[in-house]
C-alpha cells in the first residue's frame, strides 16, 4: 500500500474511533477509566519503553523528562501532565531525535488513538463564562451601528492584546480614551441648537401681591389675578434666536384685553395680547435674539387693573362696555391713625369708584431655539421622547435611557441600571443644563459603562452541578460579534426577547443567515487575518529599496486576496482543504504583478482569476502569507516552516535554545560562500538546534521558489538555482511547492482538527482546555463526515456545548 494511502487509512481509523467514542454515552466513567488504563499498559507503555526510556529514565532524564515512573495505567493517569508533554512531542515527530530509531505510522496512530481516549475522561464542562471587552474593531462597528458614526472614531484606541482568543482577549482599559471617543461621537449627534423646554404653568413660581407662590410638581395651570407674574430660569445653550410660546386665555374685562409682558433678564422682549376665551385657550408667541447662558424668564401682567373710565356710559348709538364682577381690591394695611381720621377716610372712599382687576389663565410655557437643522434618523432614534406639558423632563429622559440602553447593552436594562443613568441625568439637569445636554451626559454614561464595553452574562439562575445555559440576549450578542463583529440586529434581538433563539432549528437558521450576510467578512478580519498572520501586513517592515512593489495598496490587496478566498470557501460550502490548494484566486492590477499576470488584470478592483500554475493557489503560496513569514530583506525557511506547523497542523513549534546566534551572526567566513539553504542546513547540524529544525526547515525549503513578497523565482539571492526539494518525517519526499501543498492537504484530519481547534478557541475567547479538546475532536469528526466543509465547522462551533453553556461558581 502506498505510504500516503496507508497514512490516510490510519488517520481515518483514528477519526472513526473518536467518533465512536463520542457516541458511547452509556459507558460509565469507571468503565472508561479502566479501559484507558488497560490501553496504556498494552499499547502505549511498550512504545515508551522501546523508543523513549533509553534517554528519559531516572538515570539520564534528558530534558528533565523521566518516564520511568509510568509503569502502569494508574501511574499514567496520576502523571498526566508529564505524559501529555511526552506524547505531544512524539505525535509532532519532534521526538525521537532524527538519528534515533523512529516510530512507524501505525505506532503513532496507535498512540494518537489512546491519547484521544484519555481526553474522554475529562468531565463534561463548558468552562467558566468569559466576560470580555469588545475588540477595537467590534467597538468601532458597534458605534457605527448604534449611532451611525464613522468607525474611524475608534482609531486612537490602543491595539488589542492577542491571545488564544485572538483580538477578543481582554486588554487593559484606557478609560480616558473611551471618554474622549464618547465625547466626540455625542458632540457630532447632539448639538445645543436642538433645545426645547416646556413647563406646565402650575409648576412655575408666581409672584402675587408681592408674595412668592411656589410651583408644584403636579401643578397644571396658573390663574394670575391683578398685579402678578410668572417666573422661571432656563439655560440658553448658544447665541441665537429663541421662540417663547405661551398658551393662555382670559375673561374680557373693560375695553382692553389682558397684556402679558415677556421679559428675559432686564430686557422686555414684547407684549402678548391675550384675547382667547377661557373655553378656547390659544398659543401666543414672541421671538427674540438671546445670548448664551442662564436666562431669567418672566411673564408679567402689564395692565392688572381696569380704569373706571372704561365703564362710563356709552354715547348714544354705542354699545355698552362689558362689565364683570368686581372682586375686592387688596389694600395695604392702614397706618395707625386717630379715630377721626379713619372715619374721614372711609367717608371719602364711598365717593370713589372701586377699580376692576384683570385676570389671565396660563396653561403652559415653552422655549424653543435656536432654530436647528432637521433631525437625522439617528437623532430621532435617540430622542424617542421630549419633555412637554404632559411629560416631565425626567420621564422623557427615562424613556430615552430605556430605549438607548436596550440597544447599547444588547439586552433590556435592569431597573437599577436605569436609575443609575437617571442619576447622571439629574447631575446635569440640577445644574440647569438644557435637556439635550443632560441627555448627552447620560448617554455618555452608557458608552463608558461595563455593560456596553464588555459582553457580559445575564444568567441569574443556579444549578446543582454548576452548569447553566447562557442567556438568550448573551447568545444573540455572541453570535453577532462572532460573525459580524458588531451588535445584534433587530431580528436577533427580537428572537432573544421572545426567548426562542436557543431552539436548535432557530439558532441553526440564524447562523446560516449570519454567514450569508456580507457582514460575515468580519469573521475573516477577526479570526482569519490573525490565523494567517495577515493582521501584521500594514506595519510589516520591508526593505523598500529592494522591494519597491511593497506599497500600501499591494499590502491591502494581499489581505483582500485571502479574505475573498476565505469568504468563497465559507459561503459556497466548499471544503476547508480548498484553503490549502485551489486553482483560482483573487487579484487586482497591483497583485497581478506578483503573479506575473500584468497584462491580464487591470485596475484596483479585485477579481477572480483562474490559475494555470499548480505551484500557485491556496494560503500556503499566497503573497501575503509568504511576506509575513519572511524577513525584511530575505526569505526565512524557518519562519515559513514554523507557520505551517503551528497554523496549519496546530502543533506548537519547539522553543529554540537560548543564546543561539542567527544565521547572519554566525561565522561569516565559512558562510560567505553558502546560499541560504546551505547555511540553514549547516545550522541544523548543531545538536542543540537539530530538534527544532528537522521539520521546520524542510517545509520552508519547499517554499523557497517564492521570494519575500511572493514572486516566483528560479534562482535565489546568490544566483544559485533554488532547491525546493525535501523529505518530511515518514520518508515523504517532494520536489516543488506543488508537491508540498498536496502532501500537506492530504493530511486532512490533522488540518481539519487544527482549524476547528483554532475556530473554537476564537469563539470561546480563550485557550482550549479540558473538555474543550473533546468538543473539538467531536466537531472535527463531524466536519470530516460532511466533506470537510468550512461552513459545517463554523456552524458546529457556534452551536457547541461550551459556546452555549457556562460553568458558574457554586
Amino acid at each position: 500500500m502506498p505510504l500516503l494511502t496507508m497514512r490516510k487509512a490510519l488517520l481515518l481509523s483514528v477519526l472513526l474511533v473518536l467518533a465512536g467514542i463520542g457516541q458511547a454515552g452509556d459507558t460509565t466513567l469507571e468503565v472508561r477509566t479502566k479501559e484507558v488504563k488497560a490501553g496504556f499498559e498494552q499499547q502505549v507503555y511498550p512504545l515508551l519503553k522501546s523508543y523513549c526510556l533509553d534517554c528519559h529514565d531516572a538515570k539520564k532524564h534528558k530534558g528533565d523528562v523521566d518516564f520511568s515512573r509510568l509503569t502502569s495505567g494508574s501511574a499514567a493517569l496520576f502523571n498526566q501532565p508529564l505524559l501529555k508533554h511526552g506524547l505531544t512531542k512524539l505525535l509532532s515527530r519532534e521526538m525521537p531525535p532524527e538519528k534515533e530509531r523512529q516510530l512507524s505510522d501505525e505506532e503513532r496512530a496507535q498512540v494518537a488513538t489512546w491519547y484521544a481516549t484519555l481526553r474522554r475522561l475529562t468531565p463534561k464542562d463548558p468552562g467558566l463564562g468569559a466576560i470580555r471587552r469588545l475588540s477595537r474593531a467590534e467597538y468601532a462597528n458597534t458605534l457605527h451601528d448604534l449611532l451611525g458614526v464613522d468607525p474611524a472614531v475608534a482609531a486612537e484606541l490602543p491595539g488589542d492584546v492577542v491571545g488564544a482568543g485572538f483580538s477578543s482577549s481582554i486588554a487593559p482599559l484606557l478609560m480616558e480614551k473611551y471618554l474622549l471617543v464618547a465625547d466626540d461621537v455625542l458632540d457630532q449627534l447632539i448639538r445645543p441648537g436642538q433645545m426645547r423646554l416646556a413647563w406646565k404653568a402650575g409648576q412655575l413660581d408666581a409672584i402675587v401681591g408681592g408674595k412668592r407662590d411656589p410651583g408644584k410638581d403636579d401643578g397644571n395651570e396658573r390663574h394670575l389675578v391683578g398685579a402678578s407674574q410668572l417666573t422661571t430660569v432656563f439655560p440658553a445653550p448658544a447665541d441665537g434666536t429663541y421662540t417663547i410660546r405661551v398658551r393662555a386665555a382670559s375673561e374680557r374685562v373693560g375695553k382692553e384685553p389682558v397684556r402679558l409682558a415677556v421679559r428675559c433678564g432686564n430686557l422686555v422682549l414684547g407684549e402678548l395680547k391675550i384675547t382667547a376665551s377661557l373655553k378656547t385657550p390659544a398659543t401666543y408667541t414672541v421671538t427674540a435674539k438671546l445670548p448664551a447662558g442662564k436666562t431669567g424668564l418672566t411673564l408679567i401682567v402689564a395692565n392688572p387693573t381696569v380704569d373706571p373710565a372704561e365703564f362710563e356710559k356709552p354715547k348714544q348709538g354705542q354699545p355698552a362696555a362689558p362689565t364683570a364682577p368686581r372682586p375686592p381690591v387688596a389694600t395695604p394695611p392702614a397706618k395707625p391713625a386717630k379715630d377721626k381720621e379713619v372715619a374721614k377716610d372711609k367717608e371719602a372712599a364711598k365717593d370713589k369708584e372701586i377699580p376692576t382687576v384683570r385676570s389671565v389663565l396660563i396653561e403652559s410655557l415653552e422655549v424653543v431655539g435656536p432654530p436647528a437643522a432637521q433631525p437625522s434618523e439617528t437623532q430621532r432614534r435617540l430622542f424617542v421622547a421630549m419633555p412637554d406639558k404632559d411629560l416631565s423632563k425626567r420621564d422623557a429622559a427615562r424613556r430615552i435611557a430605556e430605549s438607548f440602553s436596550r440597544r447599547a447593552f444588547r439586552r433590556p436594562a435592569e431597573a437599577a441600571e436605569i436609575d443609575v443613568l437617571l442619576k447622571v441625568f439629574d447631575l446635569a439637569d440640577g445644574q440647569d443644563e438644557v435637556f439635550s445636554e443632560s441627555v448627552k451626559l447620560m448617554l455618555k454614561g452608557v458608552l463608558v459603562s461595563p455593560q456596553f464595553l464588555f459582553i457580559t452574562d445575564e444568567t441569574k439562575n443556579r444549578s446543582s452541578d454548576g452548569i447553566v445555559a447562557i442567556g438568550e440576549h448573551q447568545l444573540a450578542a455572541k453570535l453577532s460579534y462572532l460573525f459580524w463583529a458588531t451588535m445584534p440586529d433587530d431580528e436577533l434581538a427580537a428572537l432573544a426577547d421572545s426567548g426562542t433563539l436557543r431552539q436548535p432549528e432557530v439558532v441553526t437558521k440564524q447562523v446560516r443567515r449570519l454567514i450569508a450576510d456580507p457582514r460575515s467578512s468580519a469573521l475573516f478580519d477577526g479570526f482569519g487575518a490573525q490565523w494567517l498572520g495577515l493582521d501584521k501586513l500594514d506595519t510589516l517592515p520591508f526593505d523598500e529599496k529592494k522591494f519597491p512593489l511593497m506599497t500600501k495598496e499591494l499590502r491591502r490587496a494581499m489581505h483582500d486576496e485571502a479574505a475573498m478566498l476565505f469568504a468563497t470557501v465559507l459561503r459556497e460550502d466548499r471544503s476547508l482543504l480548498d484553503l490549502l490548494d485551489v486553482d483560482f484566486t483573487f487579484v487586482n492590477a497591483s497583485l497581478a504583478k506578483i503573479y506575473g499576470l500584468e497584462g491580464e488584470v487591470k485596475g484596483a478592483q479585485m477579481r477572480r482569476v483562474q490559475l494555470t500554475d499548480a505551484n500557485r493557489g491556496g494560503i500556503l503560496t499566497m503573497p501575503g502569507v509568504l511576506a509575513v513569514t519572511s524577513l525584511p530583506n530575505r526569505t526565512s525557511p524557518v519562519k515559513r516552516g514554523k507557520w505551517v506547523l503551528e497554523q496549519v497542523f496546530g502543533q506548537a513549534a519547539p522553543t529554540p535554545p537560548m543564546n543561539v546566534a542567527t544565521l547572519e551572526q554566525q561565522d561569516t567566513k565559512e558562510n560567505s560562500s553558502l546560499n541560504l539553504r546551505q547555511r540553514t542546513e549547516r545550522h541544523r547540524h548543531d545538536p542543540a538546534c537539530a530538534g527544532c529544525h528537522r521539520v521546520l526547515d524542510v517545509i520552508g525549503f519547499g517554499l523557497e521558489n517564492f521570494d519575500p513578497i511572493g514572486r516566483w523565482r528560479e534562482q535565489d539571492d546568490t544566483g544559485l538555482a533554488v532547491d525546493a526539494s525535501g523529505e518530511l518525517p515518514g520518508k515523504v519526499s517532494f520536489r516543488s511547492p506543488r508537491e508540498l501543498k498536496r502532501i500537506i492537504a492530504a493530511r486532512k484530519d490533522e488540518v481539519c482538527r487544527a482549524l476547528v481547534g483554532k475556530l473554537l478557541a476564537y469563539a470561546l475567547c480563550r485557550s482550549l482546555e479540558g473538555y474543550d479538546e473533546v468538543v473539538a475532536d467531536d466537531i472535527a469528526a463531524a466536519v470530516a463526515k460532511d466533506g470537510y466543509k468550512l461552513s459545517t465547522a463554523v456552524m458546529l462551533v457556534a452551536t457547541s456545548y461550551p459556546f452555549l453553556n457556562r460553568r458558574i461558581e457554586r
